[in-house]
C-alpha cells in the first residue's frame, strides 16, 4: 500500500477537519492496518509484515526479560530491551509506542516525537512520521496524571500482550471484535492489566470513541455511572456498559454529549480542585552555560560532562558560602566590582543567588553545546574551586548527566528554544524543565518516588514543597523540591443561557463571542457610545474569574498612558533610608502576568477599556510580538535579561468607542492580532436590547421607539446612540426621560455635528429632540397619535 493512498485520498475530508480528527483517523489506521492486518502503521504496505504475533511475544518477553543492569529512564531501559531485536520488532516497539502515546493531550507532541525516535534512534532506523500522524501525536483527549506516566513500561508490556493475544485468534473473531466494542473488550480483558488499567481505558476508548469514557481514571467513569444512574431503568454493576447505556440516552434527547463540559461536569463533581490525580509535578529546572565565554575563556561543556559537574567563573571573587541572602551577595559583589551600574550589580547577585542558593540537589540542569542539548540532575550542594595554572577560581555543583537519547534545540518547543537562547550563565527553566524531563524520559522510572514525595504537597497547589531526597548509588537523585500545579486551561468555560439573559444578548452571540476569546486570546468589543462595550467586557472577565478561579483587572488608556505604565519602567520613590531613587515596577499587565504564572489553570483577563485613546504602538512596544506568537519569549526593554512571555491563560478584552475613532485608523498589526466584535444599535446583539430591558423593567415600550427613530436620523452607524443612555428607571417618568435627553443625549450630538451649523444647538434641538422625534413616529404611523407614555412631546421642544 502506498503511504498517500493510506493517509490522503482515503481520509474523509469533512471527518479530517472535525475537532480531534487527526487522533480519531490515525485510530482507525491502527485498527485496519495493526490489528486487522498485519501490516504497519507508520510504513503502510512494508515489504516485512510488523504486527504479527512472532513480533508481538518477542517484544513482550524482551520488555519482560530486561538484561542486567541499572537504568534510570524507561527509555534507557527500553533501548537495552530492543538490542540485537529484529527490525521488525523494533518497527512494532515503536509503533505499540505511538498507541501509548495517541490519545494523551497533555504530553507535548515534541516529547512523543522524540521517545518514539529514540526507539528508532537504537536500530538506526529513523521514522519519518506523515503529517498526520505527527498532527494525532500534536492533538490528544485525554488528560493523564502521575500514575499513567509512571507505568509507562508496563503498559508496553501489556499492550505486546494484547497485540499477540489478538493475533493468535481466527481472523473471522478478529473482524467480529473490530467491529463490536463488547466482543474486541473481551478479547482485551483475556490479558491482565494489573499494572495497566488506564491504558486499557485509554485502548478501548481510541478503537471505539462512541462507545467508551475518554478518560484513564476508573474513579470518574464509576462517579459518572452513579450522578446518572436515573437515566437508565437500572444498573447492571458493569461500570462501562451502564456508562455507554447512559451516555445513549442522554444523546437521544440532548445529542453530543461531552460530560467534562458543563452543565454535564457540574452534576458529577468534575473540576474541583480536591482531585489530586490532575495535578502536574515537576523538577524545577535550570540552564547553566558552559561555552566560550569572555569570563571562561573556553568550552567548559565536554569536561563538566566527563567529570560530572557545571560550574560558574569568577575569576576576582573570593569564596562565597551559599545560602547568603540577596543583600548580602551584593554587599560582596561591591566590595569586588564597585564600578558595576545597577543593572550589572543586580544581574552579578541574580547569578550568584541562582546558582548557590535556588539551585537544589535533585533540580534538573540543562546546557547547551552547539545543537546538542544536555541534560542532567543536580547531584550536590555549591564547592569552591580554587585558582590553578590551568583553571582560575570557580564555584562548581556536581551533576549527574544523563545517558539520554540525542536530543537538539530543535527538538523542542519553540517556548523552550527561546528559554534556552540568551546570554545569561544561569537562567531558571520554569514550565520548560517539564517539557525537557518528558522529552528525556526524566521521570518515568524514577516517578515512582516523585509520586510518593509529592503526595505530602496535599491541597496546595501552586507553591513548591520541600522533600526529603538523598541519592542513592546508580539511582537518579531525587528532588529537593518540586513544583505542583494544576492542570493548564485549556479553555473558557462556555457561558449559560442564564447569563445571556441576564446581558440582555443572544445566547448563542455570547458563546461566538467567548469561543472568540478562547482561540484568538485578545478580542475587542466596538461601537458608539451607549451599547454596553465596557459593561459586557467586565462580564465577561468576571465570568472567566469566577468559573476557573482567575483573577481580571480593568485598565483605561487615554494619551499619555505609556509602556512604563502597562508593563513596567522606572518611577520615583523613596529608599528605606529616606534618599530619593527610581525603581523599577511592573504594570497591571506584568503583575497579572505573574498571577497567571502562578495559577496556570485560572484564567486571566485584562479589561482595556477605550483602547484606542492611547498610542498602541508606543503603549505594547515589544508585546506585539507576543501577541501574536503566545508559545515564544523575548526580552523586556527594562528586564533585558529576563525571559518573558504571555501565559496562555491570560487574556486581553478591550473596548473601543468608534465615535471617537474608526477602527480604520486603528494600526494594522494590532487589528490582526485580535478579534473583533461589533456592537452597534440595530444589528445583533444590540438590536432589541432595549426593548427587552423595558419589558423586564414592566416600563413602556415607546422609549425603545424613540431610540430606533433617533439613530434613524442621525444615520451615521458609528455615531448612533446605544440603548444604555435609557436603561435608567428614571424613563418610564416625562421629567426623567426629558432630563436623560436633555444632559445626555443631545450634548453627545452636538459634539458629533460641531461645526457644521451656525447654530448646533437648535439645529440638533430641532433634529434630534423629543418633539421631533414623535412627530416622526406619528407620521410612520400614519398619522395616529403615539401618547400615553413618556416621549409626548415636551413644552420647550426638547
Amino acid at each position: 500500500m502506498d503511504i498517500g493512498d493510506a493517509w490522503g485520498d482515503n481520509q474523509d475530508p469533512e471527518l479530517f477537519m472535525a475537532e480531534h480528527a487527526a487522533v480519531y483517523y490515525t485510530a482507525g489506521m491502527i485498527s485496519e492496518l495493526g490489528f486487522a492486518t498485519d501490516d504497519s502503521v507508520f510504513e503502510p504496505g512494508r515489504a516485512v509484515a510488523v504486527w504479527t504475533r512472532q513480533n508481538a511475544e518477542e517484544l513482550a518477553a524482551r520488555l519482560e526479560h530486561p538484561p542486567p543492569g541499572e537504568y534510570r529512564t524507561f527509555l534507557e531501559k527500553l533501548r537495552a530491551e530492543l538490542t540485537g531485536a529484529r527490525p521488525e520488532v523494533v518497527q512494532l516497539a515503536a509503533e505499540i509506542l505511538f498507541l501509548h502515546f495517541l490519545p494523551v493531550s497533555n504530553i507535548k507532541g515534541a516529547t512523543k516525537r522524540a521517545q518514539i525516535n529514540a526507539v528508532f534512534g537504537e536500530a538506526a532506523l529513523p521514522v519519518w512520521l506523515v503529517p498526520q500522524l505527527k498532527a494525532a501525536l500534536d492533538d490528544g483527549v485525554i488528560r493523564v496524571g502521575r500514575a499513567f506516566n509512571s507505568q509507562r513500561a508496563q503498559q508496553m508490556i501489556w499492550l505486546a500482550r494484547v497485540v499477540a493475544h489478538v493475533k493468535s485468534q481466527p481472523p473471522a473473531v478478529v473482524k467480529a471484535a473490530l467491529e463490536d466494542p463488547w466482543a474486541f473488550r473481551a478479547l482485551v480483558d483475556a490479558v491482565p492489566a494489573k499494572n495497566a488499567a488506564g491504558q486499557r481505558r485509554a485502548l478501548l476508548w481510541v478503537l471505539f470513541p462512541d462507545v467508551f469514557l475518554g478518560s484513564v481514571s476508573g474513579k470518574h467513569l464509576s462517579s459518572i455511572v452513579q450522578a446518572f444512574r436515573d437515566e437508565v431503568e437500572v444498573l447492571t454493576g458493569d461500570d462501562e456498559r451502564d456508562f455507554a447505556a447512559i451516555r445513549e440516552t442522554i444523546e437521544e434527547r440532548e445529542g453530543p454529549v461531552d460530560f467534562y463540559a458543563r452543565p454535564w461536569s457540574a452534576r458529577w463533581g468534575w473540576g474541583e480542585s480536591s482531585d489530586a490525580a490532575e495535578l502536574v509535578t515537576y523538577r524545577p529546572g535550570w540552564l547553566v552555560r558552559g561555552t566560550k565565554t569572555k569570563a571562561q575563556g573556553r568550552n567548559l561543556v565536554p569536561e563538566w560532562l566527563r567529570d560530572g559537574y557545571c560550574s560558574i567563573t569568577l575569576s576576582e571573587y573570593p569564596r562565597v558560602e551559599p545560602g547568603l541572602s540577596r543583600s548580602d551577595l551584593a554587599k560582596v559583589v561591591r566590595g569586588v566590582e564597585p564600578e558595576l551600574s545597577p543593572a550589572q550589580e543586580g544581574a552579578r547577585v541574580t547569578l550568584l543567588d541562582r546558582f548557590l542558593t535556588r539551585m537544589k540537589p535533585g533540580d534538573l540542569v540543562v546546557t547547551v553545546n552547539e545543537s546538542r542539548v544536555h541534560v542532567g540532575v543536580l547531584a550536590g550542594e555549591a564547592t569552591w574551586a580554587a585558582e590553578t595554572d590551568m583553571v582560575p577560581a570557580h564555584q562548581r555543583r556536581a551533576v549527574q548527566w544523563l545517558d539520554t537519547p540525542r536530543l537538539h534545540r530543535t527538538d523542542l518547543s519553540d517556548t523552550a528554544q527561546d528559554r534556552l537562547s540568551g546570554q545569561a550563565s544561569v537562567v531558571e527553566l520554569g514550565e520548560v524543565a517539564r517539557e525537557i524531563a518528558e522529552l528525556v524520559d526524566l521521570d518515568g522510572i524514577d516517578a515512582t518516588g516523585i509520586t510518593d514525595l509529592s503526595a505530602e504537597v496535599g491541597a496546595d497547589m501552586h507553591a513548591s514543597a520541600g522533600l526529603a531526597g538523598v541519592p542513592v548509588d546508580g539511582e537518579v537523585p531525587r528532588p529537593t523540591t518540586i513544583v505542583v500545579e494544576a492542570p493548564p486551561l485549556e479553555e473558557l468555560p462556555a457561558p449559560t443561557a442564564e447569563m445571556a439573559g441576564r446581558l440582555l444578548v443572544d445566547h448563542d452571540w455570547l458563546v461566538e463571542v467567548v469561543e472568540l476569546l478562547t482561540e484568538k486570546k485578545q478580542l475587542v468589543l466596538y461601537g458608539p457610545p451607549g451599547t454596553g462595550k465596557t459593561y459586557l467586557a467586565q462580564e465577561l472577565a468576571r465570568f472567566a474569574e469566577e468559573e476557573t478561579n482567575g483573577g481580571y483587572r480593568l485598565v483605561q488608556f487615554h494619551p499619555s498612558y505609556a509602556y512604563e505604565d502597562f508593563v513596567e519602567g522606572f518611577r520615583p520613590s523613596l529608599s528605606p533610608d529616606g534618599t530619593f531613587r527610581f525603581a523599577k515596577e511592573h504594570g497591571p499587565l506584568r503583575r497579572l502576568v505573574d498571577a497567571a504564572l502562578g495559577n496556570p489553570s485560572g484564567a486571566y483577563a485584562l479589561v482595556i477599556d477605550e483602547i484606542n485613546r492611547a498610542n498602541l504602538a508606543k503603549v505594547f512596544g515589544e508585546l506585539y510580538f507576543l501577541l501574536e506568537y503566545r508559545n515564544r519569549t523575548i526580552n523586556l526593554q527594562y528586564s533585558p535579561d529576563d525571559l518573558f512571555r504571555l501565559p496562555p491563560n491570560v487574556f486581553v478584552i478591550g473596548t473601543m468607542n468608534t465615535a471617537d475613532r474608526s477602527i480604520a485608523l486603528v494600526d494594522a498589526a494590532m487589528r490582526r492580532r485580535f478579534a473583533w466584535q461589533a456592537l452597534f444599535p440595530g444589528e445583533p446583539p444590540v438590536d432589541g436590547m432595549l426593548r427587552r430591558w423595558l419589558a423586564q423593567e414592566g416600563l413602556p415600550g415607546q422609549v425603545a421607539d424613540l431610540l430606533d427613530a433617533l439613530n434613524a436620523a442621525i444615520g451615521d452607524r458609528d455615531a448612533a446612540v446605544g440603548p444604555s443612555y435609557l436603561m435608567n428607571r428614571r424613563v418610564g417618568e416625562r421629567k426623567g426621560l426629558e432630563r436623560i435627553w436633555r444632559t445626555q443625549i443631545l450634548p453627545l450630538l452636538e459634539e458629533h455635528h460641531a461645526g457644521e451649523h451656525p447654530d448646533v444647538t437648535a439645529y440638533v434641538r430641532d433634529r434630534y429632540g423629543l418633539s421631533a422625534l414623535h412627530t416622526a413616529l406619528e407620521a410612520t404611523a400614519g398619522g395616529a397619535r403615539v401618547d400615553g407614555g413618556p416621549g409626548v412631546a415636551t413644552p420647550d421642544g426638547s
